[in-house]
């Protein structure tokens, strides 16, 4: 349960859909609340960056007749662990285990479904069967270490999340000013989520991405193709080049310059308004300093972030993650709210 708990708030981003659904963070489930139901399938949207399932169960002694709406995670996710809608079939019974919502009595997280056909649907990386002895969707693809090999591509290639990596990017806690602290005192992580539909997330939020990522070389500039939200930074490597002359973008303008085979990463202008999805501030002002360093045997690429931002912190905050190599990867298209 304990990387379960890393892995659940990593993946929860806000999901995309017409106003007859809410959607919130992770900070919306009780991770230790755990609730089964057993109902009809009546609608399944299989998209990112959330499936979203309708289930309605029938009237009982206990409960009258109710309809649950049920978040699963990404298809970007659930296409990694060998999970897809060839199972699941508007009119099945189907029975659902997932986390209570603390917004909705009605609401949940799916961890585990069972189709009609006996099959097992695990819906979270890193997750067990629950009824069965095996299940779909046990794959241990977002465990495995990087691959060594192809180093002579240095950081231009494609980097995939791995689970279980301690370094997970956040703090649990940060040298917030008196004015940030009254900031995240009145911020509420259900009606004041980060994340509203498929608009993508801003700099350096983005960065906690647990989809793979690529640094692609083109002339002057280098692009991180991200595939959350399709995303894409430009990173301007000419010395000449004069960023400050462009729009502050939700991304920032970022510029870059190589020590040694590290890529660093200067970037400011960021029209985005928090570090991370819990509502801690960032500030206009913020300037962030981002080190990309590749193992000498090209399995592990190492990642730093350095923030400053006086408005809202004593001190420059520094935060870290890794991405591994994985053979077979790629980045693959997002489009977030497509079934």
């Amino acid at each position: 349960m304990k990387i379960l708990r890393m892995l659940i708030p990593a993946l929860l981003v806000a999901a995309a859909a017409p106003a007859t659904w809410s959607h919130h963070s992770g900070s919306e489930y009780d991770y230790n609340h755990i609730v089964e139901i057993e109902g009809t399938l009546v609608e399944l949207r299989w998209q990112n960056p959330h499936v979203l399932m309708r289930v309605r169960t029938a009237r009982s002694a206990q409960s009258p007749e109710m309809t649950w709406d049920i978040e699963g995670s990404s298809v970007s996710v659930l296409r990694r662990s060998n999970v897809d809608p060839r199972w699941l079939h508007i009119g099945d019974k189907l029975r659902v285990a997932g986390e209570q919502s603390k917004r909705a009595p009605n609401r949940m997280f799916a961890h585990n479904v069972l189709a009609s056909d006996g099959k097992e649907l695990v819906f979270h990386p890193g997750g067990e069967p629950r009824w069965n002895k095996t299940a779909m969707g046990t794959s241990g693809k977002w465990f495995e270490p990087g691959t060594p090999g192809n180093a002579s591509a240095g950081l231009f290639r494609v980097w995939s999340w791995k689970a279980d990596d301690p370094q997970q990017l956040w703090l649990p806690e940060y040298p917030l000013t008196a004015a940030a602290k009254r900031k995240v005192a009145k911020w509420d992580p259900v009606h004041d989520d980060v994340m509203r539909g498929c608009e993508p997330k801003g700099m350096p939020t983005i960065m906690e991405t647990p989809y793979p990522v690529e640094f692609v070389r083109e002339g002057d500039v280098i692009r991180l193709r991200m595939e959350e939200y399709d995303t894409v930074r430009t990173i301007y490597m000419d010395p000449r080049a004069k960023p400050e002359s462009l729009p502050k973008h939700y991304l920032g303008r970022s510029t870059g310059r190589w020590e040694g085979n590290t890529l660093v990463v200067s970037t400011d202008g960021i029209l985005w308004h928090y570090l991370d999805t819990s509502g801690v501030p960032l500030g206009t002002a913020a300037t962030l300093t981002e080190r990309f360093t590749p193992s000498a045997d090209g399995a592990l690429l190492r990642y730093s972030l350095v923030v400053t931002d006086p408005e809202n912190f004593t001190k420059p905050v520094e935060l870290t993650r890794s991405w591994v190599a994985r053979s077979g990867e790629s980045v693959k298209r997002f489009e977030c709210g497509k079934s």
